[in-house]
């Protein structure tokens, strides 16, 4: 968050989950402690890349800035913040992969090719489930 370039390259960096998520969002707020709670109970599978994708950003909406939202939930990962198409309307990074709500998972093998497409509030279990289909662990 601190404005270093980033880039999504599964093929290159591993596996990678990206996490879609707008922070007017109450299911993404949701969504957050579970994701924090799944990495500290070592239930992450090693290897896994995490990359945080804030859109949807609104000035008018509850937590914005998104990437103060971010960093006042604990986020521990990497953040690509999209580039906004209109007020609270799904950013660039999000249309081009697809995203009809949030929050939504995207997870790419390591072959760089798109494996599973999530959308809502997931358990630790379901994330797990998701992965384990995703990438045949």
């Amino acid at each position: 968050m601190a404005g270093n370039a980033l880039t999504i390259d599964a093929a290159a960096q591993g596996p990678t989950m990206v996490v879609f998520l707008a922070h007017s969002c109450p299911h993404c707020n949701a969504e957050i402690p579970v994701l924090i709670d799944w990495m500290a109970s070592g239930g992450l599978p090693e290897g896994l890349q995490i990359m945080g994708v804030p859109t949807a950003v609104s000035r008018n909406a509850v937590n914005y800035p998104p990437d103060e939202w971010l960093a006042g939930r604990g986020w521990p990962w990497p953040v690509l913040v999209d580039e906004s198409s209109g007020d609270g309307g799904a950013g660039t990074a999000a249309e081009a992969f697809g995203a009809t709500a949030w929050p939504y998972l995207v997870i790419i093998g390591a072959d760089g090719l798109v494996k599973v497409r999530a959308t809502g509030e997931q358990t630790i279990d379901e994330l797990t489930q998701l992965v384990s289909a995703a990438l045949g662990t």
